[in-house]
């Protein structure tokens, strides 16, 4: 699978105090046009350095709304990443992907700072993205020898993880009814 264009997109340009919907609807205007001048792989790094306040209303209607587009299908493979200067500024993001029954993956901190999850994702499905990001890729049977779980749960975590944009699918061969895939990590 060929590397994914990223494009860095700064949330500050919408000020350094976010709080209101009006302010996120704009932002997510900006988002979904950010988005759609992705290649079909590409994915988009949320940047939220330069911010004061990221408020639940403005993170919903912003990001939780295209990350529940992205996990539609409507946007194709792309993904949305977010990368935070501290823990605390993405708190009530992560709350409103929960309630969204969303996830993405974030980084906090510079450097080598370690990806976590924000919003809802069972256990069981963060021991396959942890597994996946650390092998970078791996088809289902793979991940399920190292995970020692049967080959069709492991598929069911992955399908499922692939739904949320939280990694690529890359179909290997074309024999139905039983194609097999190699599930790519979204982050390096």
């Amino acid at each position: 699978m060929k590397e994914m264009k990223r494009t860095t997109f700064e949330i500050s340009q919408f000020g350094r105090r976010l709080g209101t919907r009006l302010e996120g609807e704009a932002a997510r205007r900006a988002l979904l046009d950010a988005l759609d001048r992705l290649p079909p792989d590409g994915q988009l790094a949320l940047s939220l350095d330069g911010l004061d306040v990221l408020s639940g209303s403005f993170a919903d209607e912003a990001i939780g709304k295209v990350c529940q587009l992205l996990s539609s299908g409507v946007h194709g493979d792309r993904t949305v990443v977010v990368y935070s200067p501290s823990r605390d500024l993405v708190e009530d993001l992560d709350d409103k992907l929960a309630q969204r029954k969303l996830a993405m993956l974030c980084r906090v901190g510079k450097g080598r700072a370690a990806w976590r999850v924000l919003g809802r994702l069972a256990p069981p499905l963060v021991e396959t993205l942890e597994l996946l990001n650390q092998l970078g890729y791996a088809t289902t049977k793979e991940l399920a020898d190292r995970l020692g779980i049967p080959a069709n749960a492991c598929h069911n975590r992955v399908r499922r993880l692939a739904q949320l944009r939280l990694v690529r699918e890359e179909r290997l061969d074309a024999a139905a009814p039983s194609a097999q895939y190699r599930f790519h990590a979204i982050v390096a």
